[in-house]
């Protein structure tokens, strides 16, 4: 394996895991401004994920806040990690 394929996929992965760091913090910021928003017996935990807990907090920001932008952030930071990771796997001949 050359040198310049192990230095790519420790680049791509190192912006991956970033990306996810990063998506995680906006899921995060859109649990505050719905919980905001909520009664104190409707509030969505900040623990756990599932893909359920996590459309619900997509659909509830969307429902609470239509001109917000959290939710394209999360979505194109969850885009970059998924795209970052696949060159990742290809640069380590994982896949590919």
């Amino acid at each position: 394996m050359s040198s310049i394929r192990i230095i790519a996929g420790v680049i791509f992965f190192c912006l991956g895991t970033a990306s996810a760091i990063i998506s995680t913090m906006f899921r995060t910021m859109m649990i505050g401004e719905v919980n905001r928003k909520k009664s104190e017996d409707e509030l969505i935990s900040y623990v756990g994920s599932t893909p359920l807990k996590t459309q619900r907090i997509f659909s509830e920001y969307r429902r609470l806040h239509p001109n917000g932008r959290l939710h394209l952030y999360a979505r194109a930071s969850l885009i970059v990690m998924m795209i970052a990771l696949l060159i990742t796997a290809v640069c380590f001949h994982i896949i590919g």
